[in-house]
């Protein structure tokens, strides 16, 4: 029995622009990091810690997206235990994120 077969094609296009973006982001601030520690400049400026914190969302968007598209098209033996590790991981990162500050 599926899920949500009919999403399935939804959550994987979604996934998709997701990981476009993500790679993106990822591009940037690591190619931030490379001029800054290599040259000394700072490409982003104070846009840096903004992506930084974008960045480590994006990631966890993009594999809870994939994963659901994946989880979609199987049972629910597999599918409600996705959707619980994932708000699961999702929370704790960001209660861990808090803390930080």
């Amino acid at each position: 029995m599926l899920v949500l077969g009919r999403f399935s094609k939804v959550f994987s296009k979604v996934g998709e622009i997701l990981a476009f973006l993500t790679i993106i982001v990822l591009g940037l601030v690591y190619l931030n990091d490379f001029l800054l520690t290599r040259f000394s400049f700072n490409l982003l400026g104070d846009f840096y810690y903004t992506l930084v914190k974008i960045k480590d969302y994006a990631v966890i968007f993009t594999l809870i997206i994939c994963g659901l598209a994946f989880a979609s098209r199987r049972t629910l033996i597999l599918f409600i235990p996705f959707c619980v590790l994932a708000i699961a991981a999702l929370g704790l990162y960001s209660i861990n994120l808090l803390q930080l500050f």
